[in-house]
């Protein structure tokens, strides 16, 4: 044991980080979205609870949350076939992950957003520094054992350098196994066609052409975990100090700033309500409603998040005034209207052009600054609110509510329903198929979608039109993907019937 790995030694640190880097290759190695998504999710959260085990240290009051955060984010990996959504389903486990290791490796009661950032960003970037340790501890080690046999020890050893040794002599065995099997599996799967159907069922990929592909993910993999539970075993200086009170400044000045700000908003709310809300008042000319209902949305969403930031600079250096309190209070109620004009604006726009996942998503965005900003007004007046966890909780727990909800499904079902042009619907991915077959009657934009969308499930390649993918492992296994083969099986029978 050393201590920059803290109470780790370096046979639990090997152990931890070989059995993760197999983990995850047999989960993820050509696979983005298989049922063994959720399965790693959940199986690195347990890996990490073993570690917090190994080094003395409890779970902390609250991991749940961010726990329950990541299992129904991997599950939704293998649910859907959108790569968007399973885009940010990753990121926000990535996410997670860090802010449950912050969370229990560190004091966060008083962290606020710039401290969770610098904190998340010092852990992700330095891990860099301990890339090399498991080289630099694999000598070190080696030459502990070399010394000791040198020494006139006495021939009993205690039970822990007992284990230590039967811990590392079975990784060894483990990688003089890799190439034995290398040879010797392949040789069993070509000779026996049981034997090669059970291991097909299993992985879908040759274990002979993608060896070395496999390998260099294990060892990378081996190489960062390691480095990760080196960097979770020294303490970060930033990180460990304490949050000090910064609200010591003159509250003058904030408040001259957000009176002035106060001024033009409740000028530019007006307006929304007379123009944009109400439609009473005269519009430049050349401006019909419609237009000029359609111009502006994406400043004022900038405007809404530039007045988040505002009022959370305020909150973290001013000292405590009623009337600046007051003053952000307005400041906060004007930006409602600001979010009300922009989601309005949307509302009109997709009833004018269709709805696409971007505008969707924005949305999305509004819905999530609308409540982080109601937990900005609850800041101001409760200053032991832990308002960087609620708002991660906002932006994780509203981003699992759209993933589910399917966003493409929902694309579909709207456009069908609401707009003539059918383009868009042909790029949506395999989430929008139970909508086509609900809502088109005439069942051709169903045929469409199957023979030229972007997700089109024909291959050139396989005979009769076979969809690729059908015969998936255990592993790729993808619930929307199966879905849709599903519903294709019932679409050709009804094809074969009608003739």
């Amino acid at each position: 044991m050393n201590n920059e790995t803290g109470k780790l030694s370096f046979d639990k640190l090997l152990l931890l980080s070989s059995v993760f880097a197999l983990f995850y290759t047999f989960c993820l190695y050509r696979n983005k979205m298989g049922l063994t998504f959720p399965l790693f999710a959940l199986g690195t959260a347990a890996l990490f609870l073993y570690y917090l085990r190994l080094s003395g240290r409890a779970l902390k009051r609250g991991s749940a949350l961010y726990l329950a955060g990541i299992a129904l984010l991997g599950l939704n990996v293998c649910l859907t076939s959108n790569e968007i959504v399973i885009l940010f389903d990753k990121g926000f486990i990535f996410l997670l992950f860090f802010m449950l290791f912050l969370h229990n490796l560190y004091d966060v009661a008083t962290w606020d957003l710039s401290k969770y950032a610098l904190s998340l960003s010092a852990m992700i970037l330095s891990t860099v520094q301990f890339l090399p340790r498991p080289v630099k501890d694999l000598g070190a080690y080696l030459n502990i054992r070399t010394g000791e046999r040198s020494k006139n020890r006495a021939p009993a050893e205690t039970a822990g350098g007992q284990m230590k040794s039967v811990v590392f002599y079975v990784m060894v065995g483990l990688g003089i196994s890799v190439p034995l099997l290398a040879v010797i599996l392949p040789l069993l799967l070509s000779s026996d066609v049981i034997f090669m159907e059970f291991f097909e069922g299993v992985f879908d990929f040759d274990i002979g052409d993608d060896l070395g592909a496999i390998l260099f993910m294990v060892v990378s993999v081996f190489v960062a975990s390691y480095g990760m539970l080196c960097r979770f075993g020294q303490p970060m200086k930033y990180a460990a100090t304490p949050v000090t009170d910064k609200r010591t400044h003159s509250p003058v000045i904030a408040i001259t700033v957000n009176l002035v700000l106060l001024v033009v908003y409740l000028a530019y709310c007006g307006i929304q309500v007379v123009y944009l809300f109400l439609r009473r008042g005269t519009l430049p000319e050349g401006y019909t409603y419609s237009s000029y209902a359609h111009e502006g949305f994406f400043q004022l969403v900038f405007v809404c998040m530039i007045n988040i930031l505002i009022v959370l600079i305020c909150r973290k250096y001013s000292a405590d005034s009623a009337a600046l309190k007051s003053v952000l209070c307005l400041i906060s109620a004007c930006t409602y209207v600001l979010i009300a004009s922009a989601a309005y604006r949307m509302f009109l726009y997709i009833g004018a052009y269709k709805l696409t996942f971007l505008r969707l998503y924005v949305l999305w965005a509004l819905a999530v600054m609308a409540v982080v900003m109601a937990g900005g007004i609850v800041y101001l007046f409760r200053p032991g609110m832990q308002f960087a966890r609620f708002a991660a909780g906002v932006l994780v727990g509203l981003w699992i509510v759209f993933a589910y909800a399917k966003p493409d499904y929902l694309i579909a079902a709207y456009n069908i329903q609401n707009h003539d042009d059918d383009s868009y619907i042909l790029q949506l991915s395999y989430d929008a198929v139970p909508a086509i077959e609900k809502y088109d009657a005439s069942g051709k934009l169903l045929a469409d979608y199957f023979e030229f969308g972007s997700y089109s499930i024909f291959d050139e390649n396989l005979e009769g039109d076979a969809p690729r993918g059908r015969k998936a492992s255990l592993r790729t296994w993808n619930y929307s993907q199966q879905r849709t083969y599903r519903i294709y099986d019932g679409y050709r029978e009804r094809q074969r019937s009608s003739f």
